[in-house]
């Protein structure tokens, strides 16, 4: 088993969190992990992206040139690596912030309003973790429970973590309802 994980957007919206959530779990279940985080001066705001990578083997390089996985959260991330898409990857878009585009043949795309579902769960700061709901239900890469395990260390905080777990779970929903 490998995955190779891009997560881009604006700084601000937690995708680096989620991609140490992920490397974190992939720990915790004794596989091969590397994260990269890429971000300018903008930070907060501005774009940014990380590259994470879960394996069952070592790991060689902790570049991606062409993600099995990406989360794509705004319209300047999708501009900058839709052309990276393999026929073979996953798209995860937040159709609030940015259009979903004309694919490759073979690139299984799903696009949620994820800013909009976040609000609903009460914080527009859940938004990473509902894609993480939405990649555990979509892919067998991680055991949801080592994933609840690793938000349960790294949100502390009663409120904090509630919410978290609520977008965790509002993203599997998601995916268990999209064709009902």
């Amino acid at each position: 088993m490998k995955a190779d994980i891009l997560i881009s957007g604006f700084g601000g919206q937690g995708l680096l969190s989620l991609g140490k959530i992920i490397a974190r779990a992939g720990l915790k279940e004794g596989k091969f992990v590397s994260w990269i985080p890429s971000y300018g001066a903008e930070m907060r705001g501005g774009t940014a992206h990380c590259y994470t990578k879960i394996s069952d083997k070592p790991i060689a390089s902790p570049f991606i040139d062409s993600p099995d996985i990406a989360v794509i959260l705004n319209q300047p991330s999708l501009d900058k690596f839709k052309s990276k898409l393999k026929k073979s990857s996953l798209l995860i878009l937040n159709s609030d912030l940015a259009q979903p585009p004309k694919l490759k043949q073979g690139i299984k795309a799903v696009s949620f309003p994820l800013n909009k579902e976040a609000i609903n769960c009460g914080n527009i700061k859940v938004v990473n973790n509902i894609a993480l709901g939405i990649i555990v239900s979509l892919k067998n890469i991680l055991k949801k429970e080592t994933v609840i395990e690793v938000l349960k260390e790294t949100f502390k905080e009663t409120r904090v973590l509630a919410a978290n777990l609520k977008g965790f779970n509002r993203g599997q929903s998601l995916i268990l309802n999209k064709d009902k």
